[in-house]
């Protein structure tokens, strides 16, 4: 099931925007406040975070702030009910992926399409970054080297690097059938 998280100042949005989310096959996780969204964000288990922009305790654009700075590339969508493309154009320059305002004609089939097409944009940006990449790996522990944002080259486990580096990408660990046959002959 996809996961959302949602903060807003209004419950009625709130409201809206849950069954909107829910009837598209969202699991919607709210929270009354930015701090407490911030603390929620950090696990990695959102596909998307909806947002206003006065929420209290840390309004919409301080939240932007804080979950970019932890290289965090959850989408995130600002729902205002503000027509200021100076307020449109700050959020999107500190991190937003989008701003949809809610008295928009038609606000469920736009919200929905800016969510996906987000959620897509995200997707293809990190499947980029990993593409991208090259990873020299140790060819004994498997460690990556990579850069840290100090300049300072690091050598870390495969799970460590993706956590820091590609923020949303999930690690299952097993054992190929190659790796049973060597290490358990006889199961």
């Amino acid at each position: 099931m996809k996961q959302s998280l949602l903060v807003h100042e209004s419950p009625s949005i709130v409201r809206i925007v849950t069954s909107l989310l829910e009837g598209d096959g969202y699991e919607v996780t709210c929270m009354e406040n930015g701090k407490a969204a911030l603390q929620n964000v950090t696990g990695l288990k959102y596909d998307v975070l909806v947002t206003g922009l006065n929420i209290p305790e840390m309004n919409g654009l301080e939240l932007i702030k804080n979950i970019r700075l932890r290289n965090n590339c959850i989408p995130i969508i600002i729902l205002s009910n503000t027509k200021s493309v100076e307020t449109a154009v700050e959020a999107m320059r500190i991190g937003a992926d989008d701003f949809v305002v809610e008295k928009t004609e038609n606000l469920g089939k736009t919200f929905l399409f800016v969510i996906e097409r987000a959620i897509q944009s995200k997707r293809a940006e990190r499947r980029l970054q990993i593409y991208e990449s090259n990873l020299p790996i140790c060819m004994h522990c498997k460690r990556i080297r990579y850069e840290r944002e100090n300049a300072k080259k690091v050598w870390v486990p495969i799970e460590e690097y993706f956590n820091e580096k590609m923020s949303g990408v999930n690690f299952s660990h097993g054992i190929c059938p190659e790796c049973i046959n060597k290490y358990y002959p006889d199961t």
